[in-house]
Formats: structure tokens, sequence, C-alpha cells
């Protein structure tokens, strides 16, 4: 027997199809068929991990605002405690083709609401849910922020975006970089030939529209394709 039957006479996916979602372009899926017997499984529980965990994006990771020193202050005008406009700031979805950190700023006169869209962006720099809502300011309110931008991979707490000679009223955030946003899986059975034990994987995948679900699961492929070389010969 040679050695190289051990993977060469496995059966190889045949069939790639994207099913798009025509009411939310953000999200697709990935069917690919057919599998050894438990491939499904074990590419699908792989795909989704690194996914969901691996792949780089952009997030904010600080803010300043004008006359706030810490994040518990609040601000005349505005409607929301400086903490809840921190969670509002961390839902913003940014899609950066260069490097950061970046800085951008955000001025605004009330009354109404203030958002992400409001933010002024420089030309690396995409906001892709500007109808997100930060606050909403009174009549005669104003407010003005910095926003600190940033590339990373995964999920970095607050505390871990607060550098060594941060200055007074520098508010670090929660940053969720990766741009993909849910993952789901599920295998079936399907038939290759006379055999009908074999596999076919379904990989759901929602992004924040920084990449498509199809690019999302090739970035992916190739880190556990990169990981794993180093396991062969």
């Amino acid at each position: 027997m040679t050695i190289q039957r051990n993977w060469q006479e496995l059966i190889k996916p045949t069939k790639l199809d994207i099913v798009s979602d025509n009411s939310n372009h953000r999200q697709a899926s990935v069917v690919a068929e057919p599998l050894e017997r438990g491939y499904g499984l074990t590419l699908g529980n792989a795909l989704r991990r690194v996914l969901l965990s691996s792949l780089q994006g952009a997030a904010v990771t600080a803010i300043q605002i004008d006359g706030i020193l810490h994040e518990f202050s609040s601000l005349p005008g505005v409607r929301e405690d400086i903490t809840d406009l921190v969670l509002n700031v961390k839902e913003i979805a940014v899609k950066m083709s260069g490097e950061g950190p970046k800085r951008l700023t955000l001025t605004k006169q009330g009354p109404g609401a203030v958002l992400a869209g409001d933010i002024k962006v420089t030309g690396d720099i995409e906001v892709l849910n500007p109808e997100l809502v930060i606050c909403h300011l009174d009549d005669g309110a104003e407010i003005n922020i910095e926003f600190t931008v940033n590339t990373g991979k995964g999920y970095v707490p607050a505390d871990r975006n607060r550098p060594d000679d941060a200055p007074i009223g520098y508010i670090p955030v929660d940053a969720l970089f990766s741009p993909v946003r849910r993952v789901s899986y599920k295998v079936d059975a399907t038939r290759a030939g006379e055999s009908l034990d074999k596999d076919k994987l379904t990989l759901t995948v929602e992004t924040n529209g920084g990449i498509s679900p199809e690019d999302a699961v090739a970035y992916a492929a190739r880190i556990l394709q990169d990981q794993l070389s180093v396991f062969v010969n």
C-alpha cells in the first residue's frame, strides 16, 4: 500500500454552491458536497471557530468627548448617560483599508439624534451602519467626539485598549474586530455515485458588510490550510 492512498482515495467535494440571501446581502450559505462521512462535522466546526475568532477587521477602540473626564460622567443636553453612549459606540461597524490607529471626529448640534453616519471619515475608512444611533441631543446641545479606530482580530476588552500614556478623558471601548457576526452549519446526508452515506455541509455566514460571506469562508479555509501545513512532512 502506498502512503498517498491515505489522502488520494478520500472523496473531495465536487460541488460548491453559494446561496445568497435576497433579503440580507450580508448573509449567504456555502454548500459543499460530497464529503467523507464525518468530515462535514469536522470541517464545519473548524471553519466556524476560525470565522468567529481569527479574521482581521477594524473597530472603534476608544473615544474622547469634549467636557467629559470619564465614562461615568454626564453631558448637559445629552439624553443618554456616557456609559450608554459607549455601549452604542461599541455597535459601530467600520471597514478600514489601511493600518491603524486612525482618528475620526464627530461634531453635531441638537436637537435630534446623533448617528454613526455623522462621523467624518477619511478615504480609507467606511462606516458600515450609518443609521446607528449614538445618542440624542436636546435643543441647544452640542457634542464633540473623537474616535480612535484600529485593526485587529477577535474580541479585545476595553482595559486592553487603554495605552499607558492615555490622556485624561480617554475612554477605551470593548472592540469586536471580527467582520463576521454569526456562523452556523448543518450536515445532511448526500450521495456520491452508489454510496449514500456521504456528508453535505451547509455553512451559513453573516458579516457586518466589511467582507462578503464567501470571502470570509475562503479566508478561514486559508488560515486552516496555513496552520495545518506545519504538520505535513
